[in-house]
């Protein structure tokens, strides 16, 4: 079996519903998205419900998955990784500066370093 998952074509305006779709259905699943999918380092990504997760998760491999929120699918959104979600950039660039540190003191944390260490 290949173990890199076959891709549809893209579905731009999809919103947030799962893009499963078998290679004999019609349609895409449709149901509500869970699951936002990183396929590759091309960031090819998807939608997926948490069934069709289950599912690539015993057949394909990806490079990064994260809980869906609201910010996945909207325009200019980035993945960040350590933050295990989208973000979509504020113009303001002390509410972008937030994301970058808190993404950062999580890092911290998970590697145990004391944050105070951080503020040097």
């Amino acid at each position: 079996m290949d173990p890199f998952a076959p891709k549809g074509d893209p579905r731009p305006l999809s919103g947030q519903t799962c893009g499963y779709k078998p290679a004999t259905a019609t349609t895409d699943c449709g149901r509500p998205g869970v699951w936002h999918v990183m396929w590759d380092a091309q960031l090819d990504n998807s939608v997926t419900c948490a069934e069709h997760m289950q599912l690539i998760q015993e057949r394909w491999v990806y490079a990064d998955r994260h809980p869906m929120t609201a910010d996945c699918t909207m325009p200019g959104a980035l993945w960040v990784y350590v933050n295990d979600k989208c973000y979509v950039p504020q113009t303001d660039l002390a509410a972008y500066e937030r994301v970058i540190t808190e993404a950062v003191h999580d890092m911290a944390e998970q590697a145990g370093i004391p944050l105070h260490l951080l503020d040097r």
